[in-house]
């Protein structure tokens, strides 16, 4: 098996006052953890719908082939576990990066997922962690990533972990003739 990241995070205040620890480990996916990572994608595409009215609506929606996520070599797809369950994901893609800039490639990140109960826990932070080390071991150090202009939740983690936004892609749809 390949790299596992372990750390012991301190539960934030809140709803969680007795300061209390958590064990979150993050792992590489594997297939027999394919149920569960189905189960946060829709959870994510139902999260997203608000966000993007041109998602459709019917049962058979799905943005990643995962077993593909899993099987690629260019690609880290990893699972966080706390108490023995699967409570989020995320993958990190090396791509080619446009010519003009100084990096050659960067590594996407998508399919960030963290369970509602477990939120602003760390696990998040962990998975980037994760994903970052595992790129930088692949000699790139510079990420990408797209989140929903209103979802400000999502915006807000990902500046907390050092990130920020450099382009608004926009979009219009025009009625058919």
């Amino acid at each position: 098996m390949r790299d596992m990241l372990f750390e012991r995070v301190g539960k934030k205040s809140g709803s969680d006052r007795d300061g209390s620890m958590i064990d979150i480990v993050v792992r590489p996916a594997v297939l027999s953890d394919l149920d569960i990572l189905y189960e946060f994608e829709q959870a994510i595409i139902e999260a997203e719908r608000p966000f993007d009215p041109a998602i459709r609506t019917d049962e058979n929606v799905h943005y990643y082939d995962l077993p593909a996520l899993i099987a690629s070599p260019d690609t880290e797809l990893v699972v966080a576990k706390v108490d023995g369950r699967i409570v989020g994901c995320g993958y990190a893609r090396i791509e080619s990066s446009k010519s003009y800039l100084r990096h050659r490639g960067h590594s996407y990140l998508g399919f960030m997922y963290v369970t509602p109960p477990l939120r602003g826990k760390g696990v998040n932070k962990m998975i980037l962690k994760a994903l970052e080390a595992w790129s930088a071991a692949r000699g790139i150090t510079d990420f990408k990533l797209e989140v929903y202009i209103d979802n400000v939740a999502a915006i807000r983690a990902y500046e907390k972990a050092g990130y920020s936004g450099i382009v608004l892609e926009m979009q219009k749809r025009i009625a058919k003739s």
